[in-house]
């Protein structure tokens, strides 16, 4: 009778040693120890807390919407893009980063908005971000309607004296008014400009289509001197050039990032659906264009889950997040 073949063990101090990993601090649950599905939703399964010892990234839901004009429902938009994040993995291949090597991440939880008052949820915002930027936190948000970008750039001011904004979105957002009202989700980059939050030259819109409802909007764009790439032109190829004004200026960079820049037929969960816009193949690919830029914020906006099929919306949100979070790891890896 043959003797079954013997395996050689290997000691103990030399197994894995391939994959260990060194955490710079909070980070994610192992899917291999403790199921994707199971447990409450965070955003990428990180620890759920408001300490910020030693945290450098805080993932933050905004979860209002009482300033949409069209469908409201974005108000679930951080609920969901939370469910879909437990997809998100550690290592981004592309940079051949594990994100949670650089970085100790949490998930903060929402600001406690008011659902039926704009300047009240401003307020709220604001002095969350106020917390945040104090304690040296880079802050990546979840909406939520486009409205409350006016409070996070209002916070940005008060530490960062110069910045510039990278703006994903089918509408520029620089819209008067409506209604009489001042502020809605149609309206916070002009009023940045008009509160000299942001120097409109130093403002870097991408994927912007779709008919206007007043031509005079686009003159007050262009008197501003705010920086436009519509989908047109990035059909025509010129992308590249855009990324390199926006590394010509050499300062730091928020990123917002609207989820109706992307076409309805990707992204169909939102307040705002305008056809003919990015995939999100080509929504992902220009995120890593941009690597290596300091960016001082990160946010995904107007996920409104009610409106989305089989969570096609709040999973493409969740993997913006995830490029967003890569490049402050990058970032972060060029610093060390």
């Amino acid at each position: 009778m043959a003797r079954p073949k013997t395996t050689k063990k290997t000691p103990k101090n030399k197994q894995n040693r391939s994959t260990t990993v060194t955490l710079k601090g909070h980070a994610p649950k192992n899917p291999l120890l403790s199921p994707r599905f199971g447990d409450i939703a965070t955003f990428g399964r990180l620890p759920h807390t408001r300490n910020l010892k030693g945290v450098n990234v805080a993932v933050l839901g905004i979860p209002f919407d009482g300033a949409a004009t069209y469908r409201a429902g974005a108000r679930l938009g951080p609920r969901g893009i939370r469910n879909a994040s437990v997809l998100n993995r550690n290592v981004h291949p592309l940079y051949n980063v594990h994100i949670y090597e650089k970085l100790s991440a949490i998930d903060y939880g929402d600001v406690n908005v008011n659902p039926i008052n704009i300047q009240a949820t401003f307020s709220e915002v604001e002095k969350e971000y106020d917390k945040l930027l104090k304690a040296g936190v880079l802050p990546i948000a979840m909406g939520g309607d486009h409205s409350v970008l006016l409070p996070i750039l209002r916070s940005m001011k008060k530490k960062y004296r110069h910045f510039g904004i990278v703006h994903f979105d089918a509408h520029t957002d620089t819209a008067d008014q409506a209604w009489g009202e001042k502020y809605h989700h149609g309206t916070p980059i002009r009023r940045a400009i008009e509160e000299k939050l942001v120097a409109g030259k130093d403002i870097f819109q991408i994927g912007l289509r779709g008919p206007l409802t007043s031509k005079s909007q686009m003159d007050w764009d262009r008197e501003q001197g705010i920086q436009q790439l519509g989908i047109d032109e990035i059909n025509a190829g010129r992308l590249a050039d855009f990324i390199r004004e926006i590394r010509n200026r050499n300062i730091p960079l928020y990123l917002t990032f609207d989820i109706d820049s992307i076409d309805p037929a990707f992204a169909p969960g939102t307040g705002t659906p305008v056809v003919g816009g990015l995939t999100s193949a080509q929504a992902l690919d220009m995120l890593r264009k941009l690597a290596g830029l300091r960016f001082i914020g990160f946010d995904c906006m107007e996920v409104a889950p009610a409106y989305d099929v089989s969570e096609i919306t709040s999973l493409l949100a969740s993997a913006i997040l995830f490029e967003c979070m890569s490049l402050a790891a990058v970032e972060r890896g060029l610093s060390d």
